[in-house]
């Protein structure tokens, strides 16, 4: 009798007898605008306005307002920068054509002085005195050393000019970057809808509470999104425990919180690969699944809705 009975409970603990188990999801579709935070260099930036969660959004409403005190007062000063670097620029523009003119003069001037002193060099020792001779050939040299140190200037006055000018322009340009760069983020500040639907709120992605007006947000956060109403879908999310309990094409049963009358059946269409952290559900990771859901129903289904899917476990043998 005891050998029967532990033959029987070998064979029994090498089947695992299918179950049913239960997932929360979410509405999901395919082709929905999502607005996210966008980054700052504060990094975390406040959510200033909101269009009311369920209110209808059209083409070119705004929905999303960030806080954009910070980057409109850079909008200013860099304006301010900007009118300030072009007025230097005109000074040393101004500044730069009036050491050419001079220096040009100078050369034309030393020019003229050699020309002079060259004739005066010309006249032999023969008709003047030996004093006056050596004082000519004394001047000429003088001018030539004048011509060639006004030449040099020259040629350095032209190249201060062109550095001190291009050194201006580029202040002009890294300035005018800024201005541009600053403007584009405050762009971004206040997003429009591309196409009409109903806004949804996304969630905090620590707490899961719905996200609200004052909040600050992080960087790529999910604020809020216009879903299209087309090809949902649910979203689930299973425990890595759990992984081995659900196969692709596994049929499954929904139950909608808002029609809890009403029972549906869906397919597991895909499983993901790799598994993902879910910060406000702690330490632990979990797969993403996707089950299918009929368009073809005799009550309204909206992206957003809370769903309870029941899945019966696959019998595996051990």
């Amino acid at each position: 009798m005891r050998a029967l009975i532990l033959i029987f409970s070998l064979v029994a603990s090498s089947h695992l007898y299918a179950q049913n188990f239960l997932l929360s999801g979410e509405v999901k579709t395919k082709d929905s605008q999502v607005f996210y935070a966008p980054r700052t260099d504060n990094w975390r930036v406040q959510l200033k306005w909101m269009l009311p969660e369920g209110d209808i959004a059209k083409p070119g409403d705004v929905v999303v307002v960030f806080d954009s005190g910070t980057i409109e007062n850079a909008i200013e000063q860099a304006k301010a920068q900007l009118l300030t670097a072009k007025d230097e620029l005109f000074r040393v523009e101004s500044e730069s054509a009036q050491k050419l003119i001079e220096a040009e003069h100078e050369v034309a001037k030393t020019t003229l002085l050699l020309e002079k002193a060259k004739i005066d060099a010309g006249i032999g020792n023969a008709f003047i005195s030996t004093f006056d001779y050596e004082k000519n050939q004394l001047a000429f040299e003088k001018a030539i050393v004048a011509k060639v140190k006004a030449e040099e200037k020259l040629s350095q006055v032209i190249v201060a000019n062109e550095v001190a000018i291009k050194k201006q322009k580029l202040s002009i340009a890294k300035t005018e970057n800024e201005l541009r760069y600053q403007t584009n983020k405050l762009t971004k500040m206040r997003i429009e809808a591309t196409k009409e639907g109903a806004i949804i709120y996304g969630k905090h992605p620590w707490n899961g509470e719905k996200v609200f007006v004052g909040m600050t947000a992080q960087p790529s956060w999910k604020i809020a999104e216009i879903p299209s109403g087309n090809e949902l879908f649910i979203e689930a999310w299973l425990h890595e425990v759990d992984f081995q309990k659900v196969i692709a094409n596994q049929l499954a049963t929904l139950r909608f919180d808002a029609y809890p009358d009403q029972k549906l059946t869906t397919t597991l269409l895909d499983v993901a690969t790799q598994p993902e952290e879910r910060t406000q559900w702690g330490d632990d990771v979990y797969y993403r699944l996707m089950f299918s859901l009929s368009t073809d129903l005799n009550f309204k289904i909206m992206p957003g809705m809370s769903v309870q899917i029941e899945i019966q476990e696959q019998a595996n043998a051990s």
